[in-house]
C-alpha cells in the first residue's frame, strides 16, 4: 500500500508517523493525495480559530453532502449544539465544562467548527462530538488540566518547527514571524477555492505531526476513542471537522483499532453550560491560550469569505478608525494619514507576494506611518489605538430560551440589587467595605464570600492594615464580571438554585468529603467553621461549631487553638457579619473556655522552644485564657516557664504575667535591667538578647501597663560607652522583634525621658562633640576587629549611595 491509495493507505503509528508497508515516511504529494481524497471520513483539518477556513466551510461540506458531521468536542457538549447553532446565538459564546478543571472552548464568527454547526442545522443533518469525553480525560501535566492546543494538538513546552515544517514555510510567501498555517492558509486564502484551503490546511496539520516526534499519549487516546466512534457509522457518507494534527490519524481508522491502553480509563462528573464571551477575552493577550490576535479584524477577514476586493476594504476602514481614535486620544491624525496607511499596506502585501493586505501589513504600515518615529511618546498612542479597533468590544448574547441554571438569574439579580458589576455593567470595581456599620456593605460581603466559598471567580479580597496592632474591622475586594463568572455559576448551580443553598452545598459536600477521609481534623474543622460563619449559614455553622469544640482542644496545634479562640471572640463580639451578637452565646463561650485550658496545658511543651513565633503565641494565648480566667492552672504554668524555660520563653512568659497582674512592672523591668547589667560575656549578651526578644514580642501592652520597662531604660542610659557598645548587638537584637506600631509607641517613649527628638542634636558643646568622635573610632574599631569592616577602606566607598 502506498499513501496514493485513498483511505486505505496507512495507519498512524505509536509515535505519530504515517508509513508504508517498506516503512518510509510518505513524502507530502502522497500524504496530501491521502487525506484530501478521503472520503470515509470526509476530513476538513481546522483550527480552532481561522476566518479563511471557516468561511470555505460551507461549501466544502455543501459539497461533500454527509449525512453525519462529526465534531471534534467532547460528548458532553452534545446538549448544547443545537442551541449554540441558533441563528439567534450572537458569537462570541464559550462552551464551559467542569471536570478536574474549568474548561473553556470559545466560539466566533470565525471558527470552523461554528460554521459546520451552523450549516448542519440548515442541512438538517445530525453532529455527533466524537473527541474523548472530558470525564475522561487526564491532563498532560498529571493532574488532570487541560493544556493549550495547537491546531488541535497540546503545544510542548521548548517545541519548534522541524525540517519539514521550516522547509514549506519558506517555500511559502508571507509576513516574517507567520507560523506555517499563517502562511500556508490565511495568507494565501484571498481568491483561493475551498477545496485549495482545505487541502492547505491538511498539509499543514501532516506536517507539524511528523515533525513533532513521538505523539503525547492522551492525543494517542483522543484519537483512538475518535476512531471507535467513527466506527459506529461504518456505511454511512461522514465528514469530520477535526484539528488538522488529528487528521492523519483518522485516514485508515479501520486498519487500527484502539489498543487496551488508548482507551478511558477513568469517568468523573461533569457539568457543562453555554455562556457569553468577549474579544478582548478571546484575544490571546488576555491569556487565554488558545486564542488569536485581534479578534474585530478576524471577524472582518470572515465576512470578506476571500474577496480580495472586500478584504482592501477592510483595510481602509480600519485604517480609518485607527487614525479617528488617535484624534479622540487628543492627536493630530486625518485623512491623509488613513490614505498613506492604506498605501504603505498594499506595497508590503505586493513585495511579500500577498494576494492581499493582512493584519501584519496594517500593523506594519501604522507603525510607520503614524508614530511620527516617537515609540514612546506617541507610538503609545498609536498602539492603545490600534488595540481599541482590532481587538474590538463585541460581547456575545444566547439565544431566548437556552437554558440555565438557576443559580445564574438568582446571582445577577443579587448583584443588582447591591449595585455590584454584572453583565449588563460589567466593569471592574474596587470596594472598601464597613460591614459594622452599613447594611449594604455588610450584604456585599456576605456575597462575596458566598460566592468565593462556590470557587466563582468575581472578587478578590486584598489585605488590609489595622490601626496598630488590633485587627482590621474592614474589607476591600476588587470585583469584575467575565465569562468565567456565567459559567462557574451554571457548575456551582448543581448545589442550589440561590447563592445561600449553593454556599451552603458546596461546604456540605466538603464536609462529607472530609468525614469519608476520617476527618475532620482541627485544621478542617476551624476552616470549615470560619467559612460557615463568613457565609451566614447558621445551622451548618452549629455543627462546624461542635466539631471545632471537639476536635482543637484533642488535637489542635498551640496557632490553632489560638485561631479558634481569635475566632471564637470575632463570633462572640459581634464582628462576624450576619450573625448578631449573643448567637449561640453559651455553646460559643464553652468552646473557647475548652480551647483556653487545652492551650494552658499545652504551654509545658513550650519550654524548650528558641522559636519566636511560639513566644508570640505564649503572650497571645495568656491574653486569651485570662479573659476566660485562665486561673491557678495558667499562672503556674508561667512560673514554671519563666524558672526552667529558654531565654527567649523566659521573657515572654515575664511579659505575660505582667499583662495578667500576676507580677509587679517595675519588678519586672528591674529583672530585664538586672541581665542587661550582667551581660559581660558574651554567652550573657546572648541571653539577654533572646529574653528581651521574648518580653519585647508584648511591648505595646507593656508600654501601656505602666513602668514595665522604665528600669531597663534608665540602665541603658547610665551604661558607659565601652559597656554600652559591648552591649548594644545583644540590645539592638531584642528590639528587631518589635512591629512598627510597637516602635513608635517606643521611640515617643525615649523622645519623653531625653527630650529630644530622632535625628537632631541639639545644643552640642565642643566636649560632647570630642566624645562622639571618640565613640565613632571606637565603633569602627570594633567593626574591624570582627571583620565586618576592611581596614583602610572608607565605608562611604563600601556602600551604595543612600544606603544610611
Amino acid at each position: 500500500m502506498t499513501w496514493g491509495d485513498p483511505c486505505v493507505t496507512a495507519s498512524p503509528r505509536a509515535d505519530g508517523e504515517a508509513v508504508g508497508e517498506e516503512g518510509r515516511i510518505a513524502a507530502p504529494e502522497g500524504a496530501l493525495a491521502a487525506l484530501a481524497g478521503c472520503r470515509d471520513p470526509y476530513l476538513i483539518g481546522v483550527r480552532h480559530h481561522s476566518p479563511a477556513l471557516a468561511a470555505a466551510v460551507p461549501a466544502l461540506l455543501a459539497a461533500a453532502d454527509p449525512e453525519v458531521l462529526l465534531i471534534e468536542l467532547p460528548v458532553e457538549f452534545a446538549p448544547w449544539i443545537d442551541h449554540l447553532a441558533d441563528p439567534a446565538t450572537v458569537p462570541p459564546v464559550a462552551l464551559a465544562g467542569s471536570g478536574d478543571g474549568l474548561v473553556f472552548l470559545p466560539f466566533a464568527e470565525f471558527s470552523p467548527e461554528l460554521a459546520a454547526i451552523r450549516w448542519a442545522r440548515q442541512a438538517d443533518v445530525p453532529v455527533v462530538p466524537f473527541d474523548l469525553p472530558l470525564g475522561a480525560r487526564e491532563g498532560r501535566d498529571g493532574s488532570g488540566r487541560e493544556l493549550p492546543e495547537v491546531n488541535g494538538r497540546s503545544a510542548p513546552e521548548g517545541s519548534s518547527a522541524g525540517a519539514l515544517s521550516a522547509a514549506l514555510h519558506a517555500r511559502a510567501s508571507g509576513r516574517p514571524g507567520d507560523d506555517l498555517w499563517d502562511r500556508l492558509v490565511e495568507s494565501a486564502a484571498p481568491g483561493s477555492t475551498p477545496e485549495a484551503l482545505r487541502r492547505a490546511a491538511l498539509l499543514v496539520g501532516w506536517a507539524l505531526r511528523s515533525d513533532a516526534g513521538p505523539v503525547d499519549r492522551h492525543d494517542l487516546r483522543r484519537e483512538a476513542h475518535m476512531r471507535s466512534r467513527l466506527a459506529e457509522f461504518r456505511g454511512r457518507r461522514t465528514a469530520a471537522v477535526v484539528g488538522s494534527f488529528h487528521s492523519p490519524a483518522l485516514v485508515g481508522w479501520e486498519l487500527s483499532p484502539p489498543s487496551p491502553d488508548d482507551r478511558p480509563t477513568k469517568a468523573m462528573e461533569v457539568s457543562t453550560s453555554l455562556v457569553p464571551y468577549s474579544y478582548p477575552l478571546l484575544d490571546e493577550r488576555s491569556g487565554y491560550p488558545a486564542g488569536i490576535r485581534d479578534p474585530e479584524w478576524q471577524h472582518g477577514v470572515f465576512a470578506a469569505a476571500g474577496d480580495p476586493r472586500l478584504l482592501d476594504d477592510l483595510l481602509t476602514a480600519t485604517a480609518v478608525r485607527i487614525c479617528a481614535e488617535i484624534r479622540g486620544a487628543g492627536h493630530p491624525s486625518g485623512p491623509a494619514d488613513a490614505r498613506e496607511v492604506v498605501r504603505v499596506a498594499r506595497d508590503l502585501a505586493a513585495l511579500r507576494g500577498l494576494p492581499a493586505a493582512g493584519r501584519g501589513e496594517l500593523a506594519e504600515a501604522a507603525q510607520t506611518v503614524l508614530t511620527q518615529g516617537r515609540l514612546l511618546g506617541r507610538g503609545r498612542v498609536v498602539a492603545a489605538a490600534m488595540e481599541k479597533v482590532l481587538v474590538g468590544r463585541r460581547r456575545g448574547r444566547l439565544a431566548p430560551g437556552t437554558p440555565r441554571s438557576g443559580l445564574g438569574p438568582a446571582v445577577e439579580r443579587l448583584l443588582g440589587e447591591l449595585k455590584l458589576p454584572r453583565p449588563e455593567e460589567p466593569d471592574r470595581r474596587e470596594l472598601r467595605l464597613d460591614v459594622l456599620r452599613g447594611e449594604l456593605d455588610r450584604r456585599r460581603e456576605v456575597a462575596l464570600r458566598r460566592l468565593a466559598v462556590c470557587r466563582i471567580p468575581y472578587g478578590e479580597e486584598s489585605a488590609v492594615a489595622g490601626v496598630g496592632d488590633a485587627a482590621a474591622l474592614t474589607s476591600r475586594w476588587v470585583v469584575d464580571w467575565s465569562p468565567a463568572t456565567a459559567a462557574m455559576l451554571d457548575v456551582a448551580g448543581m448545589h442550589g438554585v440561590t447563592l445561600e443553598q449553593a454556599a451552603a452545598g458546596v461546604l456540605r459536600q466538603r464536609r462529607a468529603e472530609e468525614r469519608r477521609q476520617g476527618g475532620p481534623s482541627a485544621a478542617e474543622a476551624l476552616d470549615g467553621l470560619a467559612e460557615a460563619t463568613r457565609c451566614v449559614l447558621p445551622a451548618l455553622a452549629v455543627e462546624r461549631l461542635a466539631e471545632a469544640a471537639e476536635q482543637l482542644p484533642a488535637t489542635g496545634t498551640l496557632p490553632e487553638l489560638l485561631a479558634g479562640m481569635t475566632l471564637l471572640d470575632r463570633i462572640r463580639s459581634g464582628h462576624v457579619p450576619g450573625l448578631d451578637v449573643g448567637w449561640e452565646q453559651q455553646a460559643v463561650t464553652a468552646a473557647h473556655e475548652e480551647l483556653a485550658a487545652a492551650g494552658v496545658r499545652a504551654l509545658d511543651g513550650l519550654a524548650g522552644s528558641t522559636d519566636p513565633e511560639d513566644a508570640r503565641a505564649l503572650v497571645a494565648l495568656a491574653g486569651q485564657a485570662s479573659a476566660v480566667g485562665g486561673g491557678l492552672r495558667l499562672a503556674d504554668a508561667l512560673v514554671r516557664l519563666e524558672a526552667g524555660g529558654t531565654p527567649l520563653m523566659r521573657g515572654a512568659a515575664g511579659a505575660a504575667r505582667v499583662l495578667l497582674g500576676q507580677w509587679d512592672p517595675h519588678a519586672f523591668g528591674t529583672g530585664l535591667a538586672s541581665r542587661a547589667d550582667g551581660a559581660s560575656t558574651p554567652e550573657l549578651r546572648g541571653q539577654l538578647a533572646e529574653c528581651l526578644r521574648g518580653a519585647l514580642l508584648a511591648a505595646g501592652p507593656l508600654l501601656e501597663t505602666g513602668r514595665a520597662l522604665d528600669p531597663l531604660l534608665e540602665r541603658v542610659e547610665q551604661f558607659a560607652d565601652r559597656a554600652f557598645l559591648d552591649r548594644l548587638p545583644a540590645l539592638r537584637a531584642g528590639f528587631d522583634v518589635l512591629s512598627p506600631a510597637a516602635r513608635s509607641r517606643l521611640l515617643s517613649v525615649v523622645e519623653d525621658r531625653t527630650g529630644a527628638q530622632v535625628g537632631t542634636l541639639r545644643g552640642v558643646d565642643p566636649a560632647m562633640s570630642a566624645r562622639l568622635a571618640l565613640a565613632d573610632l571606637a565603633g569602627r574599631e570594633a567593626l574591624t576587629a570582627s571583620g565586618l569592616l576592611v581596614a583602610g577602606v572608607s565605608p562611604k566607598r563600601r556602600t551604595s549611595p543612600g544606603a544610611g
